[in-house]
């Protein structure tokens, strides 16, 4: 046989199939997290959902009786899972659906007080809850965002007379002190109310209430922006690179550092990701897809509901909830749940 032959002949036994070149990528990686740590599921309806930094913890709203032993207080509907170890924690008096520190450590949440409801913060290691609003009488509080970590919690505060207007404040756990946010509007009925907060603690964003108008506050030089486009919007999340809003013809992504803006008509923005490179969107028919802002790639990760924290940095994951019956297998308690997807 002449060389070349032999050659040719290894060079066939060795060449990859032409399919294996072009091979899907695998499909990404969906769990059940509304569920006890046994792997039970739950008797009742989840959502909220929100991740730690490190994508191992997921804190969630919860009308279940079933997901932890022990006696269930009238107000415990906040619920904390270690995807690491499957251990579900139970919030005592959480109202609403906690938000996390990075480290999952510390869990802020809303909750009823001497007077009304307030916005508490639990050490998930010591179980030592404390009250993070001012404690004034006939105060409260509601829609807590945390830090990465943990030393900033913002809320608005709704100041002792119902008719007086609500105002965005920060909580410094370090020096135990609290910065009022918001600027008091000319007419006195308007509310400044549900502050997202950067991961550093730099930068609140908040909405008022009566113009719908977005703003955003500068801690470090103390500049205050109005960051909508100029028509009625709802704000969804801010980190230290991009704010995440909605108006009546789409979603808008802002660049806080070029001031360039992203538009996506006809989407709903659910959450971006720190480093303002991802966008979580909702469409027409409730499917939520991931878009990398900086490519334009998308990925479909599920149908249903999303808000903001729902993205992990550094591709740790989603969470979202849904009624959808076949996301995974064995989905039979008829009620919605929490998942979490993972791009492989």
């Amino acid at each position: 046989m002449s060389l070349s032959a032999v050659l040719l002949a290894a060079l066939g036994t060795t060449a990859l199939p032409a399919a294996s070149a072009h091979a899907a990528p695998p499909a990404p990686r969906v769990e059940r997290v509304s569920v006890a740590a046994d792997g039970t599921e739950a008797d009742g309806a989840s959502d909220g959902a929100t991740l730690s930094g490190d994508g191992r913890h997921v804190a969630f709203r919860s009308d279940a009786e079933n997901l932890t032993e022990g006696h269930q207080g009238p107000y415990d509907y906040g619920f904390v899972r270690d995807l690491k170890t499957g251990e579900v924690t139970r919030l005592k008096n959480s109202m609403g659906a906690p938000v996390l520190s990075d480290d999952g450590r510390y869990a802020a949440h809303t909750g009823w007080g001497v007077h009304g409801i307030n916005v508490f913060l639990t050490d998930l290691s010591t179980g030592r809850i404390e009250q993070i609003d001012g404690k004034g009488f006939k105060v409260s509080a509601s829609s807590p965002a945390i830090s990465a970590s943990g030393r900033y919690v913002a809320y608005d505060l709704q100041p002792r007379h119902p008719g007086d207007p609500a105002r965005v404040e920060v909580y410094d756990r370090e020096t135990n002190s609290r910065e009022v946010i918001s600027d008091g509007p000319p007419d006195s009925a308007r509310d400044m109310v549900d502050p997202s907060l950067s991961a550093d603690g730099r930068y609140v964003a908040y909405e008022d209430k009566g113009t719908q108008e977005v703003w955003l506050r500068d801690r470090t030089t103390g500049t205050l922006t109005r960051v909508d486009d100029g028509t009625p919007s709802t704000l969804a999340q801010v980190d230290g690179r991009t704010v995440a809003m909605n108006s009546a013809d789409g979603a808008y992504i802002r660049d806080l550092r070029t001031g360039k803006v992203q538009h996506f008509p006809g989407k709903n923005a659910r959450a971006v990701s720190r480093d303002g490179s991802q966008l979580l969107y909702g469409d027409a028919e409730s499917a939520l897809v991931l878009r990398d802002l900086r490519s334009g790639h998308e990925a479909t990760v599920g149908h249903g509901g999303a808000t903001a924290g729902a993205i992990a940095p550094k591709g740790r994951g989603i969470v979202y909830s849904s009624a959808d019956t076949d996301v995974v297998p064995g989905d039979t308690n008829g009620f919605r749940d929490v998942f979490k997807w993972t791009a492989r």
